[in-house]
């Protein structure tokens, strides 16, 4: 038997947006309560880019890989880490950062790294959106050499691009999304819910949302993890 958990968050009204600057909409088309024959809302946002979703390389590439381009096999991962690397500010992670946890990496050939700062205690504040940790560019190449078979890194806080280093981030989606042509694309997971997880993963699936010219949007991240 399964034993699945969910590691987005709940698409709501108040969900925070990278730069406070986008919004997501719920309203209401028909309603029971208002005698009509059934419920149905509209949900509208500003940005695709808001909650829990993953970046495709089209995000940064006018003719990168868009999501419904890829294998839908590529959203189903069976070698699965995750590694704590404690935030309490707008830090740049860097490989200096990773090196402290990276021995905790015993299994080869993982497929999904997910790291966990503890920021998600910030999701209902400001301090999740301007003063949020990153991933600095030079990780990208890391990974690929260390884990060759990554497809994808996915954590606890809003973007790749800390609010505080912002230029840096630009130059660190590129790298993870938008490599050279001989190499593999490391897609991204941002704004997960990682506080209930433990290192007992079995699996993970990602749902994304397939959408014309879609550079990345909103998923459902389900665990299977062992009782």
């Amino acid at each position: 038997m399964r034993n699945n958990i969910n590691l987005s968050h709940l698409i709501s009204q108040s969900t925070p947006a990278y730069g406070n600057r986008d919004r997501i909409f719920v309203r209401d088309n028909s309603s029971i309560l208002k005698g009509e024959t059934a419920n149905s809302s509209s949900w509208f946002f500003s940005n695709n880019h808001v909650g829990t979703h993953i970046d495709s390389p089209r995000h940064f590439s006018a003719t990168g890989k868009k999501t419904h381009e890829f294998d839908v096999n590529e959203f189903f991962y069976d070698k699965v880490k995750l590694v704590d690397i404690t935030c309490t500010s707008g830090i740049l992670i860097s490989i200096a950062d990773f090196k402290k946890v990276e021995s905790e990496i015993t299994e080869a050939g993982i497929e999904l790294l997910l790291i966990r700062t503890g920021y998600e205690q910030y999701r209902s504040a400001d301090k999740y959106w301007n003063d949020s940790p990153g991933l600095a560019a030079e990780l990208a190449d890391y990974f690929r050499g260390k884990y060759p078979k990554l497809r994808c890194v996915g954590f606890d806080f809003i973007s790749l691009t800390s609010w505080n280093f912002r230029p840096e981030g630009r130059v660190s989606h590129k790298a993870f999304l938008c490599p050279d042509e001989e190499t593999t694309p490391i897609l991204v997971i941002e704004d997960m819910a990682l506080a209930a997880i433990n290192n007992n993963i079995k699996s993970v699936v990602v749902a994304p949302m397939f959408v014309e010219d879609g550079n990345g949007g909103a998923v459902t991240v389900f665990a299977d993890i062992e009782k």
